[in-house]
């Protein structure tokens, strides 16, 4: 079993999924009295964010190549970023690091063109939804991507700072996106990307008609797979 590396942190509340996801799949492959060979860095979510938030990337390029040498050293043989907005800086940090990767964003867009669909929904923090590294990805497969309406943006974006990130999850925040994703459903979306590892703590399939693709278990999937093979 390959020594998966985990960074974390961002914030700390999927992080914690992550493990327990990671742990009970390896525990079904090989059986209860197995468990996942881990390197977790947990990051400070505000180093993260404030060098995210600086026009320059090249601050908080350095630092995550930083923490992925970090990560590298305590031997890790691969390793993972437990969310999906880093991955907006990973096209110029990865290749610094020289480990290999699975990306949240490549294991979504296959599990993408495996449903076949043609159209989705994205949600996310605001990098996710108004860049570009989904939707360029997507449409290599012949993907469109959706995104709520600036107004809505803004609601994400505050409700997984402000309420998920910190393991809070209300009814009235959960309303909010059952609302959004019906509305991209109604635009033409066949199904959702739940484009923020911590969005799958408020919301799953059970809570629209359309399907979800949970981001954070896409992930965890992929890294069970890669460290067995």
């Amino acid at each position: 079993m390959k020594t998966i590396g985990l960074i974390g942190g961002i914030g700390w509340a999927s992080t914690a999924e992550y493990y327990r996801l990671i742990n009970e799949l390896v525990a079904h492959r090989l059986g209860l009295s197995h468990s996942a060979k881990i390197v977790l860095l947990s990051l400070d979510q505000s180093d993260f964010t404030d060098r995210a938030a600086q026009e320059d990337p090249a601050a908080i390029e350095a630092f995550l190549v930083a923490e992925g040498l970090r990560l590298k050293a305590a031997g890790a043989d691969f390793f993972l970023y437990c969310a999906n907005g880093v991955h907006r800086f990973a096209e110029r940090v990865v290749p610094r690091i020289g480990l290999p990767f699975v990306s949240i964003v490549e294991e979504t867009a296959l599990r993408v063109r495996s449903s076949q669909l043609k159209t989705v929904g994205l949600l996310g923090v605001k990098p996710t939804m108004t860049g570009r590294f989904y939707q360029d990805r997507l449409a290599r497969d012949g993907v469109a991507t959706l995104t709520p309406s600036p107004r809505d943006q803004e609601l994400i974006h505050d409700i997984i700072y402000g309420e998920l990130v910190h393991n809070r999850m209300t009814a009235q925040s959960r309303a909010h996106f059952v609302r959004i994703i019906n509305d991209l459903q109604g635009a033409g979306a066949g199904g959702v990307i739940l484009g923020c590892t911590e969005i799958p703590l408020l919301i799953g399939r059970d809570d629209v008609d359309i399907p979800v693709f949970n981001t954070t278990s896409i992930h965890c999937e992929a890294a069970v797979e890669f460290a067995l093979r």
